[in-house]
């Protein structure tokens, strides 16, 4: 747990490989607002009982939880939370309305990401595995709140202080980042992290470019004059252009990387390209990512013109143009 004057970064664990996400608690004279929760786990649930003895604070001293997207490990302990406190829960509708799609009751995503993802070349070994891991994540965004929305150009009042709402997406369609204008403190979510590099992702029945909308959520966020940041995964930092200027370099070599491969081969289907860029050693989880991150470039490069998406039979390939 560290501290930064009324605000307070929160780890949180998560049973898979990022382990930490980073919570964030505003004090204020009327109570807390928390910025995403963690998974429902016992584990979170026991942070957060933690957190609030240390601050001699109750669960009714929450006044606010705010989301900064609908992602498991944001999303998921909002509804016990809520339950226990009685806060309200803001989020944009994006995103709620993506939260219900992907752990909704009678969400069928599961058996369309599988699809999804067999036409885009995946083995049906793997493929197979598709369903149930996802419907393993059920249980860790449940229950879901009721919330209230909330969106850009909007302000709402965390703690004692006002934030500009911004929407900062690509990692998620709907994602919020969390703007002090006075401090230059920027709360940032997935939107831009320190070390790691924000998965950008194509699922279905979501936006059909997302890397084309993070690369102009980056050159949005160039516009602030952040002194510090407060993202989900890793430290708070200071050096919020040169971070872009390396996500943006990082986003090229990928799409070069893809070109490259395209101009060399007749056909590329998206299984083969994730095997190129990512290796064939990951996990399923990874792998989910993996493939749906080799998506969103294989589609920026579609939207530019420099690739074809070309579907044969039951499956899709890509062609260099």
């Amino acid at each position: 747990m560290e501290q930064w004057k009324d605000i307070t970064q929160v780890a949180l664990p998560l049973p898979f490989p990022l382990k930490t996400i980073h919570a964030y608690v505003l004090e204020g004279k009327t109570g807390l607002t928390i910025v995403d929760t963690g998974l429902h786990t016992k584990e979170t649930e026991e942070v957060w009982d933690r957190l609030l003895a240390e601050k001699n604070r109750k669960w009714t001293d929450i006044e606010k939880i705010v989301l900064t997207h609908y992602h498991p490990d944001h999303y998921g302990f909002a509804g016990r939370m809520q339950q226990k406190s009685g806060a309200p829960v803001y989020i944009s509708k994006l995103d709620s309305d993506q939260a219900h799609l992907f752990w909704g009751k009678d969400s069928t995503m599961a058996f369309k990401m599988a699809h999804f993802y067999e036409k885009h070349g995946l083995k049906k070994s793997l493929v197979d595995q598709i369903p149930e891991h996802l419907k393993s994540f059920v249980p860790w965004v449940n229950p879901h709140p009721d919330v209230t929305y909330i969106a850009a150009g909007e302000t709402i009042q965390m703690g004692d202080r006002e934030y500009q709402i911004l929407h900062t997406p690509g990692h998620a369609d709907g994602h919020l980042s969390f703007w002090d204008k006075e401090r230059r403190w920027l709360i940032a979510g997935d939107a831009i992290l320190p070390r790691i590099t924000p998965n950008i992702s194509l699922w279905p029945a979501c936006d059909p470019n997302p890397l084309g909308l993070y690369l102009q959520t980056l050159q949005n966020l160039k516009e602030l004059p952040a002194e510090l940041v407060f993202s989900a995964h890793g430290a708070v930092f200071s050096e919020l252009i040169g971070r872009i200027v390396q996500l943006e370099k990082h986003h090229a070599r990928r799409l070069q990387h893809l070109l490259d491969l395209l101009a060399k081969q007749r056909k590329v289907s998206a299984a083969t390209a994730c095997d190129s860029l990512f290796g064939t050693d990951l996990s399923i989880h990874n792998l989910r990512f993996a493939l749906s991150e080799t998506l969103a470039h294989l589609e920026f490069l579609v939207a530019k013109g420099t690739a074809k998406r070309i579907e044969e039979a039951e499956h899709t390939f890509y062609v260099i143009v």
